[in-house]
């Protein structure tokens, strides 16, 4: 059983009805988000959900299947949602890929597939509306380079005289700080002087002084008492103005962390989520190790004293085995064994089913399944192992060609005592147990 991680939360939601060309059968829909299936995964109860809704589902923990209570099919011991029981529906994965797509930005005649709608188009299309980043306006993909260029209010400009960065829009408030700023002195008209070195120049200037009120009647003194109040009269108002403009400035500033705290999240889901998708391409490599061709299956289970206390306090009261096959295109099985017993063997025996999955080449095999079936829990001394068989029963829905992942298991919920394995059994060793399956290939 593939382990659905919860760890990445920065996956997307369904793919939105509209781009389906044809009408969506209902097998194709997310019972979350209500969307067309994105990465499908399958409960153990077979309900499908997308892989980021069924994350946000069981993100605290397993939960109750809403679509179970609402079919009136709910179930104790199958019907909760866990990431430990859930497995990538790659079936209904490649039947979604197939379907037709269409775009559904204004102007765009793309047409495709669902796969190639993902891989190739989707946040690709020249007539999707964008959001620019700086002002959030929204406009069209093929026009966005000209208007983070050219027309953005909030672009990032860099001052012609300091070298600084900052937003189009603050550009007048930067040049009320901007210390290379060119001034120009009212009294002597110079120009060109950078404001770090105005106040040296109006301490140096000869007419910053200014003339007596009588000058008119031909007073010829200077009053620098008039002067220096004059002066500090301008000194307050530019401390003023650049006290208010470093304001803005610190606002600007705390805006721009806040932005670059934003990346660096965004960046971290970013590589929790290629952690996942390495994780579940680690999966599908250990399900191909352990799949055989054969109609012969032994299940290795490790570990066996944590997973029997977690089936004995309802963790995980069943787990399924790695799919095995009768032949290369031949029908599609796995066990499922309850560590703490199931139905009348709850907490007395080991509970062992078996189950018929639905395959890639099932038109092609006899329905319903009719070859003989042997479970066997091996004695690692190779003298007594315990053994059952079976003949399917052909008129139970167990063994009809699969409509969903699989068929309802059946077996033995009586095949061994538990008290089998306890103390120095050779059943057990190492905390390890083997199971062995083996379908009679005859008549095949």
């Amino acid at each position: 059983m593939a382990r659905i991680s919860l760890d990445c939360t920065d996956s997307l939601p369904g793919i939105p009805l509209s781009v389906l060309s044809v009408p969506m059968e209902n097998k194709y829909k997310c019972q979350q988000c209500l969307q067309v299936l994105r990465k499908p995964v399958q409960a153990q109860c077979g309900h499908r959900f997308c892989v980021h809704c069924f994350k946000q589902l069981t993100s605290s923990g397993p939960k109750p299947c809403e679509a179970c209570h609402q079919e009136d099919i709910f179930e104790e011991s199958i019907s909760i949602l866990n990431s430990n029981e859930a497995f990538p529906d790659n079936a209904a994965g490649r039947e979604i890929a197939s379907l037709p797509a269409r775009c559904l930005n204004q102007g765009c005649s793309w047409t495709g597939s669902i796969k190639e709608y993902e891989a190739q188009h989707e946040g690709r299309c020249e007539f999707e509306r964008v959001q620019c980043d700086a002002c959030k306006n929204f406009i069209l993909r093929t026009e966005k380079d000209r208007h983070a260029e050219r027309e953005c209010e909030a672009r990032t400009l860099n001052c012609k005289y300091c070298k600084a960065t900052f937003n189009f829009k603050d550009i007048k408030a930067h040049d009320e700080i901007c210390q290379k700023f060119p001034l120009q002195c009212k009294d002597c008209g110079k120009k060109k002087i950078p404001r770090e070195k105005f106040n040296d120049h109006i301490k140096s200037c000869v007419k910053s002084k200014s003339a007596c009120p009588f000058s008119e009647v031909g007073c010829k003194a200077v009053n620098a008492l008039e002067n220096i109040v004059c002066v500090l009269n301008r000194e307050v108002e530019r401390s003023s103005v650049t006290l208010e403009a470093f304001s803005h400035q610190h606002r600007l500033d705390q805006d721009k962390i806040e932005n670059l705290s934003n990346k660096v999240r965004q960046l971290e889901r970013t590589l929790t989520m290629r952690d996942l998708q390495l994780a579940e391409t680690e999966q599908q490599l250990r399900e191909l190790q352990f799949c055989t061709y054969d109609g012969i299956f032994v299940w290795k289970i490790s570990d066996f004293s944590r997973r029997r206390q977690d089936a004995v306090a309802g963790r995980t009261p069943a787990m399924f085995s790695p799919a095995f096959y009768s032949s290369k295109y031949g029908y599609k099985m796995c066990l499922r064994l309850y560590l703490n017993g199931d139905g009348t063997g709850r907490g007395t025996h080991l509970s062992l089913f078996f189950v018929v999955m639905r395959g890639k080449c099932d038109a092609l095999l006899k329905w319903p399944f009719s070859q003989k079936v042997t479970l066997m829990l091996l004695d690692q001394n190779n003298r007594e192992h315990i053994i059952d068989a079976f003949r399917p029963d052909v008129s139970s829905t167990s063994f009809q060609r699969p409509i969903s992942e699989m068929n309802i298991a059946s077996g033995c919920p009586l095949f061994c005592p538990l008290a089998k394995l306890a103390g120095k059994s050779s059943y057990l060793r190492d905390d390890t147990i083997f199971i062995k399956a083996i379908v009679d290939l005859t008549g095949l």
